[in-house]
């Protein structure tokens, strides 16, 4: 199935690649073929998805988790909320961040090593432990996202 905005992805994928365009270290993007790009942004898509994001869709019916009722705060608590028919900037950024970590690193061992919660490897004199599952490989993703994520407040 082809992206299509609104139900597989938050991005199409002229946008994705123009997002790369002055992006540094994105030679694992530019390499990729389009079959590849679609399938890594699809997944990204499905991976964001599972987050848990403050507010709420703006439509029941809707597939993915944004366009999302925002709900506005100040040190008191809720004082109303922000209904956004767009999709924010920073999550097509954080899409095309988690596709390219999928393209680059998506498929080694190391990965699905972490995503299963390996406590311990040792290779020789070296060793690494993981502690809890990442929800998505991409750090700078997470990072982009973090503003909307449910359970994550800002210390300002």
């Amino acid at each position: 199935m082809a992206i299509v905005v609104g139900q597989n992805s938050y991005i199409t994928l002229t946008e994705a690649n123009n997002y790369f365009t002055d992006k540094l270290y994105a030679d694992g993007w530019n390499s990729a073929t389009t079959v590849t790009k679609e399938i890594a942004l699809k997944e990204a898509c499905k991976r964001m998805n599972r987050l848990a994001f403050k507010g709420e869709k703006t439509d029941n019916v809707q597939l993915l988790a944004f366009p999302r009722v925002m709900p506005v705060l100040n040190r008191i608590g809720v004082i109303g909320f922000n209904s956004d028919t767009g999709i924010p900037e920073a999550v097509k950024s954080a899409q095309c961040e988690e596709a390219l970590a999928l393209i680059v690193h998506g498929n080694s061992a190391r990965t699905k090593a972490q995503e299963q919660n390996v406590i311990r490897v040792n290779f020789g004199s070296v060793s690494e432990e993981y502690r809890a599952a990442r929800k998505l490989l991409s750090g700078e993703a997470l990072e982009l996202l973090k503003p909307f994520l449910a359970g994550v407040v800002s210390i300002r």
